[in-house]
């Protein structure tokens, strides 16, 4: 019976050992099919910023995939490159001197690419850009406040009046933007918002305030951002004390707590430890 015991116990090591080995040899060999998310963003500066993020989807959700160089142009002509931070973002400025190159429709042809290497494959995206100028004015009359944007495009005819475009005002939150009214610009380019006076700003009421063209087809991201003492201030909760109705117990119940737990455990310790000893006692005994 031992020795059957044996030879079967090394089989079944051979077996997980060879079945592990090539899990990972699989691994290596299938490379990572990254989706990229490639956007532009025209801000509060007037900064054109080429933004991508390269990520690997999986059965459990998204991967973020740091350390990729990713090559930006506009049309055939490298702008310059990017490495992919913790968070799969890599972010390129436009220099303000450089004279982009105009598409046949009177675009702006942007692309991003990541040539590949031996773990991720090569992917592409690209974007097709037109210019749009917007401006922001906040104003308060009467304890009423509004946020007024104005939309214009340069042409070869002149600037002239953006209509019909669906524009929104925002306010940043820790992992996004939320809306706080959208609406459609009209003949003139123009749209004027009530700002609503319920919205939790920092300790002293401080909050951003943005209009912006969100992922909009032609023009991807544009915005523009002025704070304004126009939140609720944000008062922070009194210390939780320690008691018998709090969130937290007094440190003598906790210490009482800890310690019958640490006999419990230690009673079933010793238990097991028995068991053990009393298993190798009887194979001792079998084989005197």
């Amino acid at each position: 019976m031992s020795k059957s015991y044996r030879y079967s116990a090394l089989l079944i090591l051979v077996l997980c050992w060879s079945a592990g080995s090539l899990s990972a040899f699989g691994i290596q060999e299938t490379k990572i099919s990254p989706y990229m998310l490639f956007s532009y963003l025209k801000n509060s500066d007037s900064q054109q910023v080429l933004q991508v993020k390269m990520t690997n989807i999986t059965q459990t959700g998204e991967v973020p995939l740091p350390g990729l160089s990713i090559k930006f142009f506009n049309g055939e002509n490298l702008l310059g490159e990017a490495t992919t931070d913790v968070t799969g973002s890599a972010n390129y400025t436009i220099d303000s001197t450089v004279e982009l190159l105009v598409g046949e429709d009177g675009t702006w042809p942007f692309s991003a690419t990541f040539d590949g290497d031996t773990l991720v494959d090569a992917t592409y995206s690209d974007l097709s850009i037109t210019d749009v100028n917007l401006e922001m004015t906040l104003s308060e009359e009467e304890g009423k406040r509004s946020v007024t944007l104005r939309a214009t495009m340069p042409t070869a005819d002149g600037v002239i009046p953006v209509a019909g475009d669906e524009v929104g005002v925002y306010v940043p939150r820790m992992f996004s933007l939320l809306p706080v009214a959208t609406g459609v610009l009209d003949e003139n380019g123009t749209i004027q918002i009530e700002f609503p006076d319920d919205i939790p700003g920092d300790s002293l009421g401080n909050l951003t305030v943005i209009g912006r063209f969100n992922e909009h087809y032609l023009y991807g991201n544009v915005e523009k951002r002025e704070v304004r003492v126009w939140g609720t201030p944000v008062v922070k909760a009194p210390p939780v004390y320690r008691s018998l109705w709090s969130t937290l117990a007094p440190k003598w119940m906790v210490v009482t707590l800890a310690i019958m737990l640490m006999g419990v455990w230690s009673q079933y310790m010793l238990v097991i430890i028995n068991l053990i000893r009393i298993k190798w006692d009887g194979l001792k005994k079998e084989k005197k």
